[in-house]
């Protein structure tokens, strides 16, 4: 048996998050969301990431999903109730139900792998789309620790590919950014080691 089809097997949570920010990150998860389940990397199809989700009480930017056919992204499948808390992290977005016919799956750096579909249907899969369009600016800015926490996951859970992922299917990259790893200032904030970071900044040195 497929090691996904076994890890689909266990699954007691009906629901399925797709986290394709912060929620990549497994320490981030953990220390704000209590969320201590397992995920498993996935492509999205049908949803473009970029940097246009504004929060006016953090004063940032972020990563949003916005429907676009053209378009994937890579993202964290994560079992986890949509409860009060997640919906206050989540609060600059709507869940929305994302048909299992859009997922591709790659584990372990494994091919990509269709589950069976009776399998799959057991699941409510959700994404966060952004409830409004608002690219980053000087006011609205996107913050150093906030990438870090997403690439961080990334590296986690996929490696440098995954990583690779986030950058390349991410759009709107020329935002003013701010460097607040000295004193963060994204309140849900991986903590990311120092041999992370400067992964991070190559990466981002070759878009």
């Amino acid at each position: 048996m497929n090691e996904l089809t076994q890890w689909l097997n266990v699954q007691t949570e009906k629901h399925m998050v797709l986290g394709y920010g912060s929620l990549l990150s497994k320490c981030s998860r953990e220390r704000y969301s209590n969320i201590f389940t397992e995920g498993v990397p996935v492509t999205v199809a049908g949803f473009e990431r970029a940097w246009v989700t504004r929060s006016l009480q953090e004063q940032q930017t972020y990563v949003g999903a916005v429907a676009n056919a053209h378009s994937k992204l890579n993202a964290q499948l994560i079992p986890t109730q949509i409860n009060p808390a997640l919906q206050e992290r989540e609060k600059d977005y709507r869940f929305v139900e994302v048909s299992p016919q859009d997922l591709d799956f790659h584990l372990h750096n494994q091919s990509e792998y269709v589950p069976p579909s009776e399998l799959l249907s057991q699941f409510t899969f959700w994404i966060c789309e952004t409830l409004a369009c608002e690219p980053a600016n000087e006011t609205f800015p996107v913050h150093q620790t906030y990438i870090d926490t997403c690439m961080a996951g990334c590296l986690e859970h996929g490696g440098q590919a995954e990583a690779e992922r986030f950058v390349a299917h991410t759009s709107l990259w020329g935002h003013p950014r701010v460097n607040d790893r000295a004193s963060p200032k994204y309140p849900r904030a991986a903590l990311v080691n120092s041999e992370d970071t400067a992964h991070i900044d190559r990466l981002l040195a070759k878009r």
